[in-house]
């Protein structure tokens, strides 16, 4: 898989959304979000964002590009074990881009 190929590295507790939030916030400066029938978060990076979504999931899902591996490794540790649903390793490509 190429190092820009957007995948899904894991899958969150949708109902802990402001508790991730909350916890991101405190290790990343730039981030936004939004609560419109769907919950996100963008994550900004220098030169990309890595997204936490339910737009195509029931769950919140981390995407990103395959690059961002250490990113999303670093967001994985910093929130809670019991939030994480699932991850998936290797990651999967995103079907929907």
């Amino acid at each position: 898989m190429d190092k820009n190929t957007f995948v899904i590295f894991a899958e969150l507790s949708r109902d802990k959304f402001e508790d991730i939030l909350d916890r991101l916030m405190k290790y990343y400066p730039s981030i936004q979000f939004g609560r419109q029938g769907d919950d996100w978060i963008w994550v900004h990076l220098e030169d990309d964002k890595v997204e936490i979504d339910s737009f195509t999931s029931k769950q919140l899902e981390v995407k990103g590009r395959q690059k961002q591996a250490k990113t999303v490794q670093h967001i994985l540790k910093v929130i809670e074990k019991e939030w994480i649903l699932k991850r998936f390793d290797p990651p999967k490509e995103d079907l929907t881009r």
